[in-house]
């Protein structure tokens, strides 16, 4: 089983903004289990990043681990595509530059894509080449905040830079806590899957 393509979503949602910047966790519904969100992400790390998003065929991995696997795919089957896409970016696991990662830690290849999407690409661009396009972007907004302040025009474009790179964070956090608190509803409250000898990784 593999995990379909992401599929983006900017709408708008509940999560205040001051939740976002504070870092603070994001809180379960009340009927859900108590397992915590940390477990949580631990599983789907898990199964993205080890499983590869996928349940392995008998013969590719010892059976608790397709086991697990497999329920933590029929938990995710449950989803929205645009949850599951949400994870399949937030796992991805790609690299990317120093700065944009102290911007944004673990959601940067979502404020990549979001950043991507949200430019103007030409008629034979790829989405790859918007990406890279919205990398150098990115980058150039985070040096110039960094910049001592000049002009009272070098503090607006500042200013603009600055919202820019919070209105990302913020859309992609929200974009990912909506995805997880989905998956903490279609878990109903079972306990970890992911295998004892895994749980470390």
């Amino acid at each position: 089983m593999t995990c379909p393509e992401p599929t983006l979503e900017f709408d708008s949602a509940d999560e205040s903004v001051s939740d976002i910047e504070l870092g603070r966790s994001p809180t379960p519904h009340a009927a859900a289990s108590s397992l915590p969100f940390a477990l949580l992400r631990r599983e789907l790390r898990w199964f993205y990043r080890g499983m590869h998003g996928r349940v392995p065929a008998a013969c590719e991995a010892p059976a608790r681990e397709v086991a697990a696997a497999s329920r933590i795919a029929g938990w995710l089957g449950e989803l929205l595509p645009s949850h599951r896409g949400a994870f399949v970016l937030r796992y991805d696991g790609r690299r990317w530059p120093v700065g944009l990662l102290r911007q944004f830690g673990g959601l940067t290849s979502v404020v990549v894509r979001f950043a991507a999407m949200q430019r103007r690409r030409g008629p034979t661009e790829t989405l790859a080449e918007s990406e890279q396009a919205a990398v150098a972007e990115l980058l150039a907004d985070i040096a110039a905040v960094a910049r001592p302040a000049g002009s009272s025009r070098c503090q607006d474009n500042q200013s603009d830079q600055a919202k820019r790179l919070r209105r990302l964070r913020h859309a992609a956090h929200k974009y990912v806590l909506r995805a997880e608190r989905a998956y903490f509803d279609a878990r109903s409250g079972a306990p970890c899957a992911v295998p004892a000898s895994q749980e470390g990784a």
